[in-house]
């Protein structure tokens, strides 16, 4: 396990794929982080705790709109792409 941010985010780095695939790759762990930040606050202060499979769910529709809303149109590739992690 990586020691610092920047070298977990150095691990991130995909190389070959295509575009598409380069780009999820690098919103990946913002959208991880994202959805334990809000899990985290709607611990600590709504006293509010989903299941580790609903922290999973909200990643992977986060991910989705992420994309959606960077013009990451192909939807088939994204699925797939999906299913090969």
């Amino acid at each position: 396990m990586p020691e610092h941010t920047a070298d977990l985010l150095s691990c991130w780095i995909r190389r070959g794929g295509s575009k598409s695939q380069k780009k999820w790759w690098k919103m990946i762990p913002s959208c991880i982080w994202w959805t334990i930040w809000r899990e985290r606050n709607g611990r600590c202060f709504e006293d509010k705790s989903k299941s580790i499979n609903d922290v999973k769910w909200n990643c992977l529709v986060s991910l989705f709109f992420w994309c959606e809303e960077n013009y990451i149109e192909e939807v088939d590739d994204f699925v797939d792409f999906l299913g090969a992690l």
